[in-house]
């Protein structure tokens, strides 16, 4: 059980993160776990969870390009719409007891009462760690499932689909509902409007649980966007477009900046993938090609580079290649492209190499961490065992 444990625990940690691209530049709360004393064993448990549930993920999407293709097979007419909601502060409104009881329940059905009574012991132990630092003290939240925990998106999902599984199944299957899919804390829902009315959906949605607050968006201009795509609903089908921000700045690593080439082609090997196998019209696709190029352009990079990269994804994908399992991974730090004499080395061994990088906007600008520890915290229980009053000394 040693790699369980955490040999230097330190108290979670909490950044703020600005919205940017919302109007109102509200905070996204961002929680470090990773040295955190109970961040192992939740890694562990999350992962191991999933056998034990049998979770079947009947309503969810997991990545764009499942959704794409998926939203092109469906048949609609001219009185379908779209609309989607997002879950409001979702992590910190998981009711725990009730998720509990729920994940008790699935518990059950696929495993004896010892191993059940064992797993829900290990999960309440980890959700009563929902603390962090900031600022040299000490939070606890009132509510909810710790940001950044493992096992949070697990538990998150367990409530989730236990509601879908209860109330919109029966929406769905008397046809009110034409589509329904959910990522994490966002949904896409496309339906009749001769069955239905975006202003009943949105009442009977947000009746379904009252820790869940969903903010409905309506489509507009037959358009709406979706995770990174932009659907546009036409007559009898929907069609897929790519989706940016507003804020989106198209800035990647600069190609004359000190870092591994490996590094600087990652976004655009990003974009070139996303762009050879979303199902978009060749128009589309033409349009954002041009748009690949104009972002290397502003970024200092050969269009050439860039066309190879492209050729190159492009016989990947028709030619038939096995991962080799056996491969190796070692790390270097790199200052400079000397590196490479040494990590040549390794090019015909089953040794593949990862940089990481010293100069990151990230690593240049961060504050230097403060001690905590110099602090000594002492922990005074209440009439409430389950609450401790932590006081600073």
């Amino acid at each position: 059980m040693k790699y369980l444990t955490q040999k230097n625990p330190q108290p979670p940690t909490l950044k703020a993160q600005i919205k940017i691209h919302n109007p109102d530049n509200a905070i996204r709360p961002v929680v470090n776990n990773m040295n955190a004393p109970s961040y192992k064993i939740s890694k562990f448990l999350a992962k191991k969870l999933n056998g034990y549930l049998n979770l079947d993920y009947q309503f969810n999407v997991t990545d764009s390009l499942t959704l794409a293709n998926d939203l092109i097979k469906l048949k609609i007419d001219q009185n379908s719409r779209m609309i989607t909601f997002d879950i409001k502060d979702l992590y910190v409104n998981i009711p725990i007891e009730e998720t509990l009881q729920i994940t008790e329940a699935y518990l059950s059905k696929h495993n004896n009462e010892r191993i059940t009574q064992q797993i829900i012991m290990l999960i309440q132990t980890i959700l009563n760690q929902n603390y962090f630092s900031f600022q040299n003290k000490i939070y606890r939240p009132e509510k909810g499932v710790s940001m950044g925990s493992p096992i949070s998106n697990t538990i998150a999902e367990i409530f989730l689909q236990n509601l879908e599984q209860s109330y919109l199944k029966q929406l769905l299957d008397a046809n009110t509902i034409i589509f329904y899919t959910r990522y994490v804390d966002d949904i896409l829902i496309i339906y009749n409007t001769t069955h239905i009315t975006p202003e009943i959906i949105n009442d009977q949605i947000n009746k379904i649980h009252p820790n869940l607050h969903f903010t409905p968006t309506h489509e507009q201009n037959n358009t709406i966007n979706f995770l990174d795509l932009l659907l546009i609903r036409q007559p009898t089908a929907i069609d897929i477009d790519i989706f940016r921000k507003p804020t989106t700045t198209d800035t990647t690593i600069n190609f004359t900046s000190n870092h591994p080439t490996e590094h600087k082609m990652a976004a655009y090997r990003h974009l070139i993938h996303r762009m050879l196998t979303l199902p978009l019209t060749t128009k589309r696709r033409k349009i954002e090609w041009q748009k690949i190029l104009t972002i290397a352009s502003n970024n200092n990079f050969p269009s050439q580079l860039i066309m190879k990269l492209k050729a190159q994804m492009q016989h990947k994908a028709q030619t038939n290649t096995t991962k080799d399992e056996n491969k190796k991974w070692a790390t270097f730090t790199y200052y400079s492209s000397k590196i490479r004499k040494i990590t040549n080395l390794f090019k015909h061994t089953n040794i593949k190499i990862a940089f990481q990088s010293t100069n990151t906007i990230q690593q240049l600008t961060e504050p230097r961490k403060q001690d905590i520890t110099k602090n000594t915290i002492k922990v005074a229980y209440t009439n409430c065992p389950a609450k401790p009053a932590i006081k600073h000394t």
